[in-house]
């Protein structure tokens, strides 16, 4: 079946009253199982369950940790089955995402909504905090998006980074190098395109929505193997113009400072940068890495506090 998909439901959430909200974190990794692992226990509480995504290229210490912490906590964390390659600016980082979508669906794991992360993020906000957050929305779905034919923070950029040029051109990719070929595409099922951070927090009905128009719909899953940078459009494209497209807020509930670069983008946070997450309304941060282990320390110790 192609096309707009048929399925059941309305687009309305049902999220658990109280505080009970049941969170999934969905993980894209590729190095440094201690800082995903640590990310993890942060997180860990009765109500939360786990999905990770380790690349397919990590060093296989890298997925056999993950896999160990996995073996001791059966019932909350899990690895996906299916693992992908994932390159910066290749279609890669959306199978991975999806890859989990398909984990959780198949467990059947119980949850109302979902964050995407990656392995780099830490919440900034306490548990109660951000399940706080999203109870006063529960509607909502967390995803920055923009039509990406009208003014954005993308139509200055040149070249393949301008906000058309992302999803009409062809882009062929090998490992992490990228040609743009200058002809000009429809984009497909009619739709409208969009873009937007990767990084998202959507309900469980929208998370199955999502996974089954993949299933029906492979002529648009094929289109965007040859975008620039199809994360940041691929998501955003389909939920703008599905059921769904009320109920976003574009916002991705993630910190990062593209300002002050140390020197890649975005910047590697440290402890220079504990006022500004102190300041933040957002509930998580990124990037962290092994200077940032004050940083996550003082994090833990005073800016999100234990529940």
């Amino acid at each position: 079946m192609t096309g707009r998909p048929d399925l059941q439901g309305d687009a309305t959430a049902l999220t658990r009253p109280g505080g009970a909200t049941r969170l999934a974190f969905f993980i894209l990794c590729h190095k440094a199982p201690h800082q995903v692992i640590r990310l993890i226990e942060r997180l860990r509480d009765d109500r939360n369950v786990f999905v990770v995504h380790v690349d397919k290229r990590a060093a296989v210490e890298v997925y056999q940790e993950l896999r160990a912490l996995s073996e001791r906590l059966p019932s909350q964390v899990f690895l996906c089955a299916e693992r992908h390659r994932c390159y910066w600016g290749r279609f890669g980082i959306v199978a991975a995402t999806l890859s989990c979508m398909r984990e959780a669906i198949t467990r059947t794991l119980a949850f109302d909504r979902a964050f995407l992360l990656s392995g780099q993020d830490y919440p900034i906000k306490s548990q109660d905090e951000i399940r706080a957050r999203l109870d006063a929305h529960p509607n909502a779905e967390f995803i920055e998006s923009f039509a990406a034919d009208a003014p954005n923070r993308w139509t200055a950029a040149q070249g393949e980074h301008n906000a058309l040029n992302r999803v009409l051109y062809w882009t062929l990719s090998f490992r992490s190098r990228h040609i743009q070929i200058k002809w000009r595409r429809r984009f497909p099922l009619g739709f409208r395109p969009h873009g937007g951070s990767m990084w998202w927090c959507l309900t469980s009905d929208c998370v199955a929505y999502v996974d089954s128009f993949v299933r029906q719909n492979p002529a648009y899953v094929r289109y965007f193997k040859t975008v620039f940078i199809p994360d940041e459009s691929f998501f955003q494209s389909l939920l703008s113009n599905s059921p769904f497209r009320d109920r976003i807020v574009s916002d991705d509930l993630r910190y990062a400072d593209w300002e002050r670069p140390n020197p890649l983008y975005p910047r590697t946070l440290d402890i220079d940068d504990a006022e500004r997450l102190r300041a933040s309304p957002k509930l998580f941060a990124r990037k962290f890495d092994e200077r940032s282990l004050a940083l996550l320390d003082l994090i833990d110790r005073e800016i999100a506090l234990s529940p």
